[in-house]
C-alpha cells in the first residue's frame, strides 16, 4: 500500500509541476532579458479604412530586436497577457476595457505561455481587434497607444509603449446614404496623405482586393496608367483634349468592371493575396516589386508584378507596371 500511495503522490507531483510551468501567474522572471532599450515597439492599423461602431478595428503589433544580443521574452496563447493599450479621447477621457476582456482577465485557470527568442533584427507581430477589448459606446476621436508585456501582464513594472500612437476616429453607425457621405470626405483626406512607394503600393492592393476603387484611384496617374491597355489607349490618344476626361471616365469604369473596353476582364488582374518583395527609389522614381497570388476556379497562379511610381509634387503615384509569371 505504501508504495501505491508513493507512485500516486509522485504522479500528482508531476502534473502539479506541468500547469505551473504553465501558469501565467508565474514568479519565476529568471527567463526574462532586461535587454529593453533596443527592442522597438510600434503598431500600425491593419487593412487601414474608414471605422464605424461596430465594425473591427484591427492593430498590428510588431516587436523588434535592434540589438546585438538576443531578446528572450513570454508570450501568452492569449494575447490580452502579453498585449494591451492605452486609449483616450481627444478630451483625454478613458476607454474602459470590454466586459468580455475583464471576464477573460480575471478567470482563474492555468494560462498556456511560450518562450519567445527574437535574434538581431528579427521581428515578431501579432493582428488585435481592439473593438474587441474595448468598449467603444460613442462616436469619437481617439488615440490609441500599444503596450507590451514581455514577462507577461501579471509583472506590470516591465512594460514598453509603442512610440507612435495612433489617431482613430470613429464614426456613428449611419445608414448606408450617411455612410457613403462620410466615405467621400474621408477619401478626400487620404488624398492629403504622402505615402512612400511601398504603402501605396500596399494600400491600393488592399483596395484592389476590397474593391474600393475610388480609394484605389486616389494613387493611380491616370493618363500614364491607360497607356498600357490597348483599346483604351487608343481612344485616348485619338480624342481631342475637350474630350479626354470622359475617356479616363470610361476607362475607370472599365477598371471598376462596368464595361468591356478591353477584351481582358480588369477582374482577372486582381489578387487574392500579395507580398511585397523589394523597393527601389532613385530621385523622383521608384519600382515596388511585388508577388501576387490569383485563384482562377481550381487554378492558382503566383506571378511577380514591377510597378512604377513618379513623385508628383510630395505624392508618389503609378503610372504604369509590368508582369511576370513564376
Amino acid at each position: 500500500m505504501n508504495k501505491m500511495y508513493f507512485k500516486r503522490f509522485s504522479f500528482y507531483l508531476f502534473i502539479i509541476l506541468i500547469f505551473c510551468i504553465c501558469i501565467g501567474y508565474s514568479q519565476d522572471n529568471t527567463k526574462y532579458s532586461d535587454n529593453l532599450s533596443s527592442i522597438d515597439v510600434s503598431i500600425q492599423f491593419y487593412n487601414k479604412q474608414i471605422y464605424y461602431i461596430g465594425d473591427p478595428i484591427i492593430i498590428e503589433f510588431q516587436i523588434v530586436n535592434n540589438g546585438t544580443e538576443s531578446f528572450l521574452f513570454i508570450t501568452s496563447y492569449n494575447k490580452i497577457f502579453t498585449f494591451d493599450f492605452d486609449i483616450s479621447t481627444l478630451s483625454n477621457r478613458k476607454v474602459e476595457h470590454s466586459k468580455d476582456y475583464t471576464i477573460q482577465r480575471r478567470k482563474v485557470q492555468p494560462i498556456l505561455n511560450d518562450e519567445i527568442t527574437l535574434k538581431q533584427n528579427e521581428v515578431y507581430g501579432v493582428r488585435i481587434d481592439i473593438s474587441e477589448w474595448f468598449d467603444f459606446k460613442d462616436h469619437d476621436e481617439y488615440i490609441v497607444q500599444g503596450i507590451f508585456y514581455p514577462n507577461l501582464i501579471t509583472d506590470p513594472g516591465k512594460k514598453l509603449l509603442s512610440e507612435k500612437e495612433l489617431y482613430l476616429n470613429l464614426n456613428p453607425p449611419y445608414t448606408e446614404v450617411l455612410r457613403e457621405k462620410i466615405r467621400v470626405e474621408e477619401i478626400k483626406k487620404l488624398k492629403a496623405e504622402s505615402l512612400p512607394p511601398y504603402e501605396v503600393i500596399d494600400f491600393i492592393l488592399q483596395a484592389l482586393i476590397d474593391k474600393d476603387f475610388e480609394k484605389y484611384f486616389l494613387y493611380i496617374k491616370m493618363e500614364k496608367f491607360i497607356m498600357q491597355f490597348d483599346n483604351a489607349k487608343k481612344k485616348y490618344l485619338d480624342a481631342r483634349d475637350t474630350d479626354k476626361p470622359e475617356v479616363l471616365d470610361i476607362f475607370k469604369q472599365y477598371l471598376k468592371g462596368e464595361n468591356t473596353l478591353e477584351s481582358i476582364p480588369f477582374s482577372d488582374t486582381i489578387p487574392t493575396n500579395y507580398e511585397i518583395e523589394k523597393t527601389v527609389i532613385t530621385k523622383r522614381d521608384a519600382w515596388v516589386i511585388v508577388i501576387e497570388f490569383f485563384e482562377y476556379g481550381l487554378v492558382t497562379e503566383t506571378k511577380r508584378y514591377t510597378y512604377y511610381l513618379h513623385l508628383y509634387g510630395d505624392k508618389w503615384l503609378v503610372e504604369n507596371y509590368d508582369v511576370i509569371n513564376i
